[in-house]
C-alpha cells in the first residue's frame, strides 16, 4: 500500500506558502517520507532486514488463491530466503502470461527523486506458491503502466506485466476481471471482499506465508471525509504550527491560511478507487501488500478481481474511520483487455 504527496498552494496577499499535505502510504506514516515499494526492496536486500501485510487476517492455506503472485527484485537470490527478502509487491494472474498489479509497484525514483518506470529486467514474478518455495520464478518481458497514473494522487494506480514464459501449471490459476456490467452485483457498497498479500501484519512481524482478510466495500464519500478530517487534525495542524514558528506568523494569519486550505480541499478518493475495510475490526492491508488483489468469491466458488491494493492513511486504524484504498478494476477492465494480448 502507498501514500501520495498532494500539494496545496496558498496565496494570502503577497504571502505565498506551499503546504505539503501528508501522503497516504508506502509505509503509511505521516511523519516519514516512505520509499516506493521497489526502492524499499532494494534497501531490504542491502540491509538484510525485511520490513514485511495484512492486518488482523489469517495465514492462507497452501494452494489457496493460486492466481496471486509475488513481485520480486530480479537481483534477489533464487531461493526461499532470497524470494522473501526480494519481494516488494503482489499481483494477480489474469492469464498465463499477464499479471495485474499497481502502477506504484513499477515506479521507482531516479537520482533526483523523480518518478521513473522500473524496467522489466529488474522484476521477476513468483507464481504457484504461498510461501516462496516450490513455485516458479518467471522473468518479466514488458511493463505497461497506466498512462493516466498520477503518483501524487494515486489515481489510475494500475499496471500490467507481460511474462517472458507461461505461468500455467497445476499450482496456478487465473482470476476474472470485474466489469462495469457486473460491478453492482459483485463489487457494490456492502459486498464482502478479500484482500491478500505478504505485507506487514499488526504485530510488525515478517511472515513468509501469504495472509488474507475478509472486509467490506465501503462508501467512498465516507472514506474521503474521514481522510480529510484526519489530515486536517494531524497534518495541517502540524504544518501550520511549524510555519508559524519558522516565519513568525501572527495567529490571525495562520487562521486565514487554515481557512483558505480547508475551503479548497479537493476530492482525495476518486471514482477510480474503492474503499474497503470493516468497522471496529482493524482489518486492513498495509505496506508490502501493494499491487495485490481485492477480490470477491461468487456463489459458484469462482473469484473476481474487484480492486488492486493501492494506498491508505496508516494501517489498521478503523477506529479513526480510515481504511484502505484500491484501484477500481471495473474502471480499467477495458484498458486491461486491450493491452494484455
Amino acid at each position: 500500500m502507498s501514500i501520495p504527496h498532494p500539494k496545496v498552494l496558498v496565496r494570502l496577499g503577497v504571502f505565498a506558502a506551499t503546504v505539503v499535505m501528508a501522503q497516504p502510504g508506502y509505509a503509511q506514516l505521516l511523519s516519514t517520507t516512505p520509499l516506493l515499494p521497489f526502492d524499499a526492496a532494494k534497501a531490504r536486500m542491502t540491509s538484510k532486514k525485511p520490513d514485511k501485510g495484512i492486518y488482523f487476517g489469517d495465514v492462507t492455506p497452501k494452494g489457496a488463491y493460486p492466481f496471486i503472485v509475488a513481485l520480486i527484485q530480479s537481483d534477489a537470490n533464487d531461493d526461499q530466503e532470497g524470494n522473501y527478502v526480494g519481494q516488494f509487491c503482489a499481483g494477480s494472474l489474469i492469464s498465463d502470461r499477464w499479471v495485474v498489479t499497481a502502477a506504484h509497484c513499477v515506479t521507482g525514483e531516479d537520482d533526483e527523486k523523480r518518478p521513473t518506470l522500473v524496467g522489466p529486467e529488474k522484476i521477476d514474478v513468483y507464481a504457484g506458491s504461498n510461501d516462496f518455495k516450490d513455485g516458479a520464478r518467471i522473468k518479466v518481458k514488458r511493463v505497461i503502466r497506466h498512462p493516466r497514473y498520477n503518483p501524487d494522487t494515486m489515481d489510475s494506480d494500475i499496471a500490467l506485466l507481460e511474462l517472458a514464459a507461461s505461468a500455467r501449471s497445476r499450482k496456478t490459476a487465473t482470476i476474472a476481471l470485474l466489469t462495469p456490467q457486473n460491478e453492482a452485483t459483485i463489487g457494490g457498497v456492502g459486498k464482502k471482499v478479500i484482500a491478500a498479500g505478504w505485507g506487514e501484519t499488526e504485530t510488525k512481524d515478517t511472515p513468509t506465508e501469504l495472509r488474507h482478510v475478509e472486509m467490506d466495500i465501503l462508501d467512498n464519500g465516507l472514506c474521503n471525509a474521514s481522510i480529510i478530517s484526519y489530515r486536517k487534525e494531524v497534518a495541517l495542524a502540524e504544518l501550520l504550527r511549524k510555519a508559524q514558528v519558522q516565519f513568525g506568523l501572527a495567529d490571525g494569519v495562520v487562521q486565514q491560511v487554515r481557512g483558505l486550505v480547508e475551503g479548497n480541499i479537493g476530492k482525495l478518493v476518486s471514482d477510480n478507487m474503492i474503499c474497503s475495510g470493516r468497522a471496529a475490526t482493524k482489518r486492513d492491508s498495509c505496506q508490502g501488500d501493494s499491487g495485490g488483489p481485492l477480490f470477491a468469491k461468487g456463489a459458484d466458488g469462482k473469484f473476481t478481481l474487484v480492486g488492486v491494493t493501492s494506498w491508505g492513511e496508516l494501517c489498521g486504524v478503523s477506529e479513526k474511520g480510515l481504511y484502505g484504498l484500491y484501484a477500481r478494476v471495473a474502471r480499467y477492465s477495458s484498458w486491461v483487455q486491450q493491452n494484455a494480448k
